[in-house]
């Protein structure tokens, strides 16, 4: 009886510092993925998007006045880069959606964007 508790003692261990090994390396991947997504670099990609879109962008003339990176929604795809979405004006249903790839030389583009639909009404000015 006693070798069987401690058997089971000892796996109950093993599982529950795998578990927490797990945890941690998840952590350090949002980490790592949150720091490429609010890099300078990275911010050069969002920013020359939004000055393509809107030519008096973050400026308070331009549709596009502010900008915050949404971390919830930071992952990789399975196709490379990592997929960002940039909230525009604090409004969660205006955004644009980056893949940024990393180019090898610590700098960054844009695989493809995606621009929520009331951000592109906006843009082309509907309201």
């Amino acid at each position: 009886m006693k070798k069987s508790v401690k058997m089971l003692v000892a796996l109950v261990i093993i599982v529950v510092v795998g578990i927490g090994g797990f945890a941690m390396h998840q952590h350090k991947e949002k980490e790592k993925m949150i720091a490429i997504a609010t890099s300078e670099e990275a911010k050069k990609v969002y920013e020359d998007k939004f000055r393509r879109e809107d030519a008096l962008a973050l400026t308070e003339k331009g549709v596009i006045r502010s900008y915050c990176i949404d971390e919830n929604s930071l992952e990789y795809n399975p196709m490379g880069g990592l997929m960002v979405r940039v909230i525009v004006n604090q409004d969660s249903k205006s955004y644009i959606n980056f893949n940024l790839i990393d180019n090898g030389d610590d700098t960054y583009h844009s695989a493809y964007y995606v621009i929520s639909a009331k951000l592109d009404r906006l843009l082309v000015g509907e309201k």
